[in-house]
């Protein structure tokens, strides 16, 4: 059993500005501690609601989180809190027993209980199940939850927090049908289904389909009109698309429909104190008790709502698709609740670049085997604590963020200019929403080529390198272009484009990195799985390097990086390899790629993350390696022969355990996730002091006796010496900064915890100089 956590030591708790219609505005999330994450998920794409005491739970396409009616304040929830999944799907309150059940988009539960624990019922999830196993609805009826799914109708004992029954075949003659909504009213239980509008009594074997009645079929075996049901009173309520509500036990018919409810669409039907709620065709309904219909909030306050329920103190909350979770007292003035995150979850890559300390994500990208997404999504930017979305939807075109589909990735030059790679638009040069130029076939002087002849929105572009020079290297894909080179060079300073010379496979490049001596390596397609080259513009040579000549592990490339050595590092489909002192590649019996070897621990010996899918590596300010899988994220020593760290779904608030993307801002030294399922930052324990030390912040400080975390004392010498001392000069801890950053957890060289007082940081450089003197203090909790 796992205990949902009271304070979190993760930046997961964000205070709210309440957004009024006339300016909308959102607050930032905070830098978490070291050692600690930072979940960077968008919440505005609000599913479903369930009010418990003084908390109100929201579902969203892209997480979980909660609002609390008295601080004003929202808290993201992930496995660092205790749930057990993640992807939401529908969330529900139930009065009998005061627990919250939490239900996941492959089946899976979660009971939140009012003394703060979580139970999770897997049985759903560990079924072997053919299709989906999502959950579309949850009621409640005297302690039990009964689950609408996609593949029947199952009901959950809320207070043993266990699965009772599961009805499956109860449509006509047998037939499986999938339940979108269910209701109870007195002794008979309601279901809308695939097959229609159904009821059976509860008193009856309802596993057995003949005891189900059908009130009113579907139009065919693929379409019904009947999605949504609520009990309020002694009617029981249908949304009927295309026409009206439905009402049962209104008159002598049995359904029968209501004036002013028409929805072309509805999604959810709930009774609340004031009324009946309507919600479908961007509207929201209240159909009070006195028979009168009236719209609560404009299409602008909720373009597109979901679900809606009256709190116990009177206001309304609407889950909106678009406007995230909002209250409303009177349905005229309303108040938004929504993290400042970037727009979308969707997100393919991501950079850090430590001068202008400016990390971005890009949306956009293409499918594993290079087909195309015709995503329009933009890109996302984090500075200073805040995302700023560079969306269609947040910078209107022209002036503003052109309709790019597909945006990849981006480097920056030295000017900080932001250089954007589009699987379709070409190139596009970013200064700004109103300071721009866009590269690509057609554009005067602009080498670059479109997948098709006549076609300049196939001018697909798979990433960008930074040379010593600040040339902007571009890798152009085109494989109908056969014997044409895809390798460009742009350069800035006199705004001139040059096509390198073509070689084998030129025309299928993916990935590039540029090492200290300007040689560019660059991966070729994983759909034809051929390795990757090295290329040195100046003699026009090049070397080809695959599993069948070297140690790469596979011919299937997903990253390359440089790291601070200026070796060069290869993520790939069965592991990573090593090419060291990369400016020997073109002598003869040069080095070749080579792949660690762990030492030490029960693996010593065996190669790291070998037949692992490896899609990212990274490298921080102490250099060592992040890698990025489809089994979570790890850390590794700066060789790679020490795994240091492994982050998954269970122990940690990742999303999801698919990396597709890692990149670490050398300035703070956090790492950012790219997901699957969404971006999450990590605090980690390196970063580079650029310039003068400045004496060393210490984060934070002052600190308990029984704190449990990490203290991090960044600004150090890069790479130096850091010796921790009691104000007498008596030794109690020392080691190596990771880069400019060093971490310490209270404890003395044999674990002990330090006593409460104040201790001293002392650091230099290698050669003892660039000092600087910190202080600690450590006071009794």
């Amino acid at each position: 059993m796992n205990r949902l956590l009271r304070a979190c030591r993760w930046s997961g708790v964000v205070f709210l500005l309440l957004l009024t219609l006339s300016h909308n505005r959102t607050l930032a999330q905070s830098t978490a501690g070291y050692g600690d994450w930072q979940l960077h998920l968008p919440n505005n794409r609000t599913l479903a609601l369930a009010e418990a005491g003084n908390r109100i739970y929201v579902a969203t396409e892209d997480a979980f989180f909660f609002y609390d009616k008295e601080l004003n304040t929202t808290q993201l929830l992930s496995s660092r809190d205790g749930l057990n999944d993640v992807g939401v799907s529908s969330v529900g309150y139930d009065p009998t027993t005061k627990r919250v059940l939490v239900a996941y988009r492959n089946g899976n539960l979660d009971v939140l209980t009012n003394d703060g624990s979580i139970v999770n019922i897997g049985d759903i999830a560990r079924k072997p199940l053919t299709g989906s196993k999502n959950i579309n609805h949850i009621s409640f009826s005297k302690g039990r939850a009964y689950l609408s799914c996609s593949f029947g109708l199952v009901i959950v004992d809320m207070a043993r927090q266990e699965i009772r029954d599961t009805y499956t075949s109860i449509g006509p003659a047998g037939a499986n049908v999938e339940v979108y909504a269910t209701t109870v009213l007195d002794n008979t239980l309601f279901a809308a289904t695939s097959a229609g509008l159904m009821r059976g009594l509860l008193t009856d074997n309802l596993l057995d389909y003949r005891r189900w009645t059908i009130d009113l079929p579907g139009i065919n075996s693929s379409y019904t009109p009947y999605h949504t049901l609520a009990t309020q009173g002694k009617n029981v309520y249908a949304g009927r698309d295309g026409l009206a509500v439905l009402c049962y036990n209104c008159s002598s018919t049995r359904w029968q429909p209501l004036p002013d409810t028409y929805a072309g669409t509805y999604r959810q039907l709930s009774a609340a104190t004031a009324g009946l709620f309507i919600i479908g065709d961007q509207k929201v309904l209240l159909r009070k008790t006195d028979g009168t219909t009236t719209q609560l909030l404009t299409t602008a306050q909720s373009p597109f709502p979901a679900a809606a329920i009256q709190s116990q103190e009177g206001p309304y909350y609407i889950a909106d698709a678009q406007n995230g979770l909002i209250k409303t007292a009177d349905g005229k003035q309303s108040e938004n609740f929504v993290t400042n995150a970037p727009a979308y979850a969707r997100s393919f890559s991501v950079l850090a670049d430590a001068r202008s300390n400016t990390v971005d994500i890009f949306g956009g990208g293409y499918f594993d085997r290079y087909g195309q997404q015709e995503f329009l999504g933009g890109f996302y930017e984090y500075k200073d604590g805040r995302w700023t979305n560079f969306t269609n939807e947040n910078v209107p075109p022209t002036p503003g963020l052109p309709k790019f589909k597909d945006i990849s990735r981006g480097v920056r030059t030295k000017d900080g200019t932001l250089y954007i790679a589009t699987y379709g638009d070409g190139v596009l040069q970013w200064k700004g929403p109103s300071d721009y130029k866009q590269f690509t076939q057609g554009t005067p002087g602009v080498t670059l080529r479109s997948e098709y002849v006549d076609n300049p929105r196939y001018t697909r572009i798979t990433d960008l390198a930074v040379d010593s020079k600040n040339n902007v290297w571009v890798v152009n894909r085109h494989t109908l272009r056969q014997r044409t080179s895809g390798l460009h060079k742009y350069t800035p300073a006199d705004n001139t484009w040059q096509n390198m010379p073509y070689f084998t496979g030129f025309e299928n490049l993916e990935r590039i990195v540029i090492d200290n001596n300007d040689y560019v390596w660059v991966s070729l397609s994983r759909k034809d799985g051929t390795g990757l080259v090295a290329y040195d513009p100046a003699n026009q040579t090049t070397r080809y390097f695959n599993s069948g000549n070297s140690q790469l592990p596979s011919d299937e490339v997903y990253d390359i990086a440089k790291d601070r050595k200026g070796d060069i590092w290869v993520a790939t489909a069965k592991g990573i390899a090593v090419f060291p002192d990369p400016s020997s590649v073109f002598l003869p019996e040069s080095n070749t790629f080579q792949q660690p070897i762990i030492r030490g621990g029960i693996t010593d010996g065996f190669r790291a993350l070998l037949n692992e899918v490896v899609k990212a590596v990274a490298v921080d300010g102490g250099n060592r390696k992040w890698f990025g899988t489809d089994r979570g994220l790890w850390l590794f020593s700066e060789e790679a022969d020490e795994s240091l760290l492994h982050f998954t779904t269970e122990n940690s608030p990742l999303p999801s355990n698919n990396i597709v993307d890692v990149e670490v801002n050398d300035r703070t030294g956090e790492v950012f996730v790219v997901t699957d399922a969404g971006v999450v930052s990590y605090r980690g324990a390196a970063s580079i002091t650029e310039g003068k030390p400045d004496c060393a912040k210490v984060s934070p400080n002052p600190v308990r006796t029984d704190f449990t975390g990490q203290v991090g004392i960044s600004g150090l010498a890069n790479n130096g010496i850091v010796k921790i001392t009691d104000v007498t000069g008596k030794l109690v801890y020392q080691t190596k900064a990771n880069g400019g950053t060093v971490v310490w957890t209270l404890t003395d060289y044999n674990g002990r915890k330090v006593q409460s007082g104040v201790y001293l940081v002392l650091s230099s450089d290698a050669d003892g100089k660039n000092g600087c003197v910190s202080k600690i203090a450590v006071v009794e909790k």
